[in-house]
């Protein structure tokens, strides 16, 4: 029981420091960019030049180029980027790596004469030594009806992987259910707490078969790489031969590993009659 206590105890620690940790990464990436565009509005080819990576590319509508090339075309003025209102910005973050795309309309001088076009601009930066370095920056001329696609949908993700597991556990496919179940995972019942190994045994065995989850109410709050998914639920289940019916609320938690989600808890807590 200790073990168990621990366990959940760690993922319940474990939900907090990813989330605030990214959050704040993607704050700095953003404030990053903003900063870049002043600097390139006030010419500063000395900060740009420490942002920018050795290796960078800028990519145009005119053309493609280096990172010293850039530097000379905002330093004589070939491209002056005067003012870049930003409408829409998405960042991602991957590892060492973040993507930021913003929509903006830019008001450029350029061959002596003053432009305003629409982009989506992609931003790559790359961290090296505790500092964010711009890998890459390329304009793609976009309508101005244009609109950024939102980060992918994790909250439908978790509420179709819910959904699945109670089917699974319903046609008692453990093999499935294996590779669902996080291996330090917990299951919380009104009859005790175990351990992946002792849940997929019992419901292997049938001790307890969850023939019907019928699903009323479904909530997720994704927190950085931890998704806590609530569904209130209607439990046809057989235990011990009689078959019982019962009203929970179920809490389940999931955490992103190479990709996908496991079921790293999952606690039955069951309400009363009329309970909302």
């Amino acid at each position: 029981m200790k073990k168990i206590a621990i366990s959940l105890f760690l993922i319940l620690i474990g939900i907090q420091f990813p989330y605030a940790q990214e959050m704040a990464i993607e704050k700095e990436i953003k404030e990053l960019s903003k900063a870049k565009w002043q600097w390139m509005s006030e010419k500063n080819v000395d900060k740009l030049a420490t942002l920018f990576h050795d290796k960078s590319k800028f990519v145009h509508m005119s053309g493609t180029w280096n990172k010293d090339r850039e530097l000379e075309i905002i330093e004589s003025g070939s491209i002056w980027y005067k003012q870049a209102d930003v409408h829409d910005v998405v960042v991602e973050i991957f590892d060492n790596t973040a993507v930021l795309w913003n929509r903006i309309t830019l008001i450029a001088h350029v061959r002596g004469d003053d432009v305003s076009n629409e982009f989506t601009v992609t931003e790559i930066y790359k961290k090296e030594e505790n500092n964010w370095k711009l890998l890459d920056l390329t304009f793609s001329k976009v309508r101005d009806t244009h609109k950024i696609a939102a980060k992918a949908n994790p909250e439908k993700r978790i509420i179709e992987l819910s959904k699945q597991k109670w089917k699974w556990m319903s046609d008692k496919n453990v093999e499935k259910l294996e590779g669902l179940f996080h291996k330090n995972s917990v299951f919380v019942h009104m009859g005790g707490s175990w351990g992946k190994e002792r849940e997929i045994d019992i419901i292997k065995g049938g001790m307890i078969h969850y023939k019907k989850a019928d699903i009323h109410e479904v909530s997720v709050n994704v927190i950085g790489n931890t998704a806590i998914l609530l569904n209130k639920i209607t439990l046809l289940a057989v235990v011990g031969g009689n078959e019982v019916t019962n009203p929970f609320m179920v809490t389940e938690v999931y955490k992103k590993e190479n990709g996908d989600y496991k079921l790293a808890s999952l606690s039955f807590t069951k309400l009363l009659e009329g309970d909302k």
